[in-house]
């Protein structure tokens, strides 16, 4: 999708959004009680409020990616799992740019475009401006800008650097690093970003029994 794509894009009716977050709501309530966890431990190990979750849960509320992270954390598995579970369309079907299921999320919107068992293929529309907390995660990650321009930060061992990205601009680090980024510019940013399982580690797919660090 490009960046006039995203301006472009007709408003989806009020209910398709509602249907959006009802389905993501569930794929959380869903996995939470196959943990056999209630929201106030989910609560705990996100750092995320009780009624924001029950609120989440029933579909009345949204999440930002940061939380979306942390409530995936919580539960053992990761953000492109609960995406996966709340997407209406089949991972196998052709869907045009125009009907792209976003998950919206506070500031923009989500599109899982890949769950594989060996990678993830994530598209991410319109970016918050402004830095939120580090990621970090066990798998390798490389990001690829379609749209706008990013900046990202990434905290290796000679410390952090900042890098600017514009359309067709790529990085990628190792799992455990690091990392965030902001859209920078007026342009609506779309940036994919890929997730690949290190060798040695679960799949981008598997759910663990236990929250990772």
């Amino acid at each position: 999708m490009t960046a006039e794509q995203a301006k472009r894009r007709p408003k989806r009716p009020a209910g398709a959004e509602r249907e959006a977050d009802v389905r993501l709501g569930q794929a959380i309530r869903g996995l939470r009680k196959e943990r056999s966890l209630t929201l106030v431990q989910v609560a705990a190990a996100s750092g995320l409020s009780h009624p924001f979750l029950s609120q989440l849960e029933r579909g009345r509320a949204r999440p930002s990616m940061r939380s979306l992270f942390q409530i995936a954390q919580a539960l053992g598995t990761t953000q492109q799992a609960l995406l996966s579970a709340a997407a209406a369309s089949s991972a196998d079907a052709v869907v045009r740019g125009s009907d792209a299921d976003l998950v919206d999320v506070l500031t923009g919107g989500a599109r899982l475009l890949v769950h594989d068992r060996h990678f993830d293929v994530t598209e991410f529309v319109n970016s918050p401006t402004e830095f939120a907390d580090f990621f970090q995660h066990d798998s390798h990650e490389f990001l690829y800008v379609v749209a706008g321009a990013i900046e990202v930060e990434i905290v290796g061992d000679g410390g952090a650097r900042l890098e600017t990205l514009g359309p067709q601009d790529s990085v990628g680090y190792p799992g455990r690093t690091e990392h965030r980024f902001r859209q920078v510019g007026q342009t609506p940013s779309v940036v994919l970003v890929i997730h690949a399982a290190e060798p040695g580690h679960a799949s981008t797919t598997d759910l663990q029994k236990e929250p990772t660090a």
